[in-house]
């Protein structure tokens, strides 16, 4: 939860006293514990401590060596300490804080040390002997590190709002990525929402030396070395409980009470089922806070899903008796109070809906004293993995017996569906993408998802300016397209969703800052992660049953219920009855909205008006709603007032 921060001059006498304040002033509200600024030969570095951890409250922060030529300033937390304590002969360092493993770790290893360390972490390093500032970012779970190069100098911080207020740092939109992001189009490679201000990629660092020379590169990737070969099932199960228990563990240390955001999926319940008997050992409970409808919401519309998770969460609290179990059912539109929720994320909350569920549960969280709230927002591509590419594999490898069985698994009912379902799988395997886009279209001619123009039934992005901005290109050149993209059984696709959404942290680094509340997702542990993208498809799926690994690995330790629920939940399942209530905020947004040159330029603020209009008789098919009103009519209107707040001047 602390913040880092500095820059290193190429030219002049000095580091900028003037920026290096206002960088710490910005900075201001990820800190409170401590922290400070050192500045020497044209480079300034600073950190502000929010002290989570015991160990917190042994940093002093800036830390400089012994012989004076390295300075450090860190933010997260190093979990394989035990290891580094033996592996570097620290000795009992049981109060060492973190910082003092990431120098050690760089005095053993130098610029190759950020791939020794586990935890969510970020830190940059001044080496006077080599002229060199280092700056990392974990792979998993770190705040996002932000930066501007100027002729000068580079400045870098955890927010762009705080390099906006450093004299020289230009403040503007991206048309470019607010474009890519209205179609749900995964930015490029460092890219943000801002003009001249990149991000650095997770798992990556960021070396400058004093001359005057960047570059980036990755010290971690998702490809795995090579796919683990066990012995038999039975030791995939205890392989992964062993990981999986390290890892809760060590996500648990905390100063203070420990919660957890708790769905009845299988992610957060098999967190919260590792977690509670490890705080019980110790006489501390488990604070649960499950999102649900307004009491009595139902939608006949999905029999298939789970529309209110709450009783199912109430399962876990009934099976471990220090699960302290709260049942959120917040009220309120997605609209209310967000310049609030800007100021501290500087982003759009991409499932617009779901922001005010998601913020009672903080909220709730805040009040109950939690300083340390654990997610499984990442299970879906590591813990809980629905093998989805089992039968692709299985072709691919020959083994066509094997894959015919599986795909009947799948589809019990019919020999027909499922020859056609194993003949679909395998030409996906094989053809190259714009194979598959032509024979998608022979077989759906009408279907406006496959055009060139695929984002139009889905996005609020005015037409004009998605061909200004040459998205269908774009587009292209990335691979992606509306149903294409949704296909993650191959393992690249499935590394580039984790990785996707490792690159979208600032949206819970702001929620830290504004609720004091450190979110941790256990899911999402390099260890973890390294251990299931390593693990075979068959682990994952067998007859027919999905997620089998982490459904073996939770046998006994989660209710029946849980464990053998098929449906998925619905977050903010009562969201279009929430808008409906919301019309006449609506419509007074609408005219603000067209107030503003650039969200008449970015967004297609007429047709989001005629959707508004027939609010009180939307589609009846579900989907063309969720398209009409979920994607295009929120999402717009999520869009537009950030457009809103960016240019009122509060972001800067």
């Amino acid at each position: 939860m602390s913040a880092i921060f500095g820059l290193l001059r190429w030219r002049g006498t000095g580091p900028d006293g003037r920026a290096l304040e206002a960088l710490r002033a910005v900075t201001a509200g990820h800190g409170g514990d401590g922290g400070g600024i050192w500045t020497a030969d044209g480079v300034g570095l600073g950190q502000q401590l929010k002290a989570v951890t015991l160990e917190d409250l042994c940093e002093e922060q800036p830390l400089v060596s012994r012989d004076g030529l390295r300075v450090l300033v860190s933010d997260g937390r190093i979990d394989n300490r035990p290891e580094l304590s033996a592996e570097l002969g620290l000795g009992s360092a049981r109060t060492a804080g973190d910082s003092a493993f990431i120098l050690a770790a760089y005095e053993r290893w130098g610029e190759d040390c950020a791939r020794h360390l586990i935890g969510p972490f970020s830190f940059a390093l001044w080496d006077a002997g080599v002229r060199r500032l280092l700056v990392a970012r974990s792979p998993f779970g770190a705040k996002p590190v932000f930066f501007h190069q100027a002729p000068d100098r580079v400045v870098f911080a955890p927010m762009p709002r705080a390099l906006f207020a450093v004299p020289g740092v230009p403040r503007g939109l991206c048309l470019e990525n607010l474009a890519d992001s209205l179609v749900l189009l995964p930015l490029a490679r460092e890219a943000s929402l801002y003009t001249g201000i990149r991000s650095l990629e997770p798992g990556h660092l960021l070396i400058i030396d004093g001359r005057g020379g960047l570059r980036t590169r990755a010290f971690w990737t998702p490809e795995p070395a090579r796919m683990l070969r066990l012995g038999c099932d039975e030791e995939y199960v205890e392989a992964f409980t062993e990981r999986f228990e390290r890892a809760v563990a060590d996500h648990l240390r905390s100063r203070g009470q420990v919660g957890i955001m708790m769905s009845a999926g299988l992610d957060s319940t098999s967190v919260a089922a590792t977690a509670a008997p490890l705080l019980a050992r110790s006489g501390q409970t488990l604070a649960a806070f499950t999102g649900a409808p307004r009491a009595g919401f139902r939608d006949p519309g999905a029999e298939s899903r789970l529309v209110d998770e709450a009783p199912l969460a109430g399962t876990m609290a009934a099976r471990y008796a220090n699960i302290d179990l709260s049942v959120i059912r917040a009220d309120g539109m997605f609209l209310d109070g967000l310049d609030r929720f800007f100021a501290a994320a500087e982003m759009p909350f991409e499932a617009a809906a779901n922001r005010i569920s998601y913020e009672g549960m903080l909220s709730a969280a805040q009040r109950r004293g939690v300083r340390v709230l654990l997610t499984g927002k990442c299970g879906n591509w590591t813990t809980s993995w629905p093998g989805v590419g089992l039968v692709r594999s299985l072709a691919g490898s020959g083994r066509w017996v094997t894959a015919w069985r599986e795909t009947r698994a799948q589809i019990p009912d019919s020999r027909a569906s499922a020859a056609a379902d194993l003949l679909r799988t395998v030409l996906k395997a094989w053809l190259p993408l714009p194979a598959r886009i032509a024979i998608a279209r022979l077989r759906n001619r009408d279907d406006p998802l496959l055009a060139d123009d695929w984002w139009a039934p889905v996005s609020p992005i005015h037409p004009e300016f998605a061909r200004a901005q040459n998205l269908a290109e774009r587009s292209r050149d990335r691979g992606c397209d509306y149903w294409l993209r949704r296909g993650f059984g191959t393992p690249a696709a499935r590394r580039f969703r984790l990785m996707e959404l490792q690159r979208d942290t600032g949206l819970n680094a702001g929620y830290s800052a504004l609720f004091g509340l450190d979110i941790r997702d256990p899911t999402a542990d390099t260890r973890i992660a390294e251990f299931c993208l390593s693990v075979p498809e068959d682990q994952y799926c067998r007859a027919g049953v999905s997620r089998w690994l982490i459904r073996r690995a939770m046998a006994g330790r989660l209710p029946t219920e849980i464990l053998a629920s098929r449906r998925h939940g619905i977050q903010s399942a009562d969201w279009f009855e929430r808008l409906l209530a919301a019309r006449i905020q609506v419509f007074e947004e609408l005219g603000v909205l067209e107030q503003s040159e650039t969200a008449r330029t970015v967004l297609d603020l007429s047709r989001m008006r005629r959707i508004a209009d027939r609010m009180d008789h939307p589609p009846a098919d579900r989907m063309e709603q969720r398209y009409d009103y979920a994607l295009v009519l929120e999402r717009g209107l999520m869009m537009g007032r950030f457009v809103r707040w960016f240019e009122g001047g509060r972001a800067g």
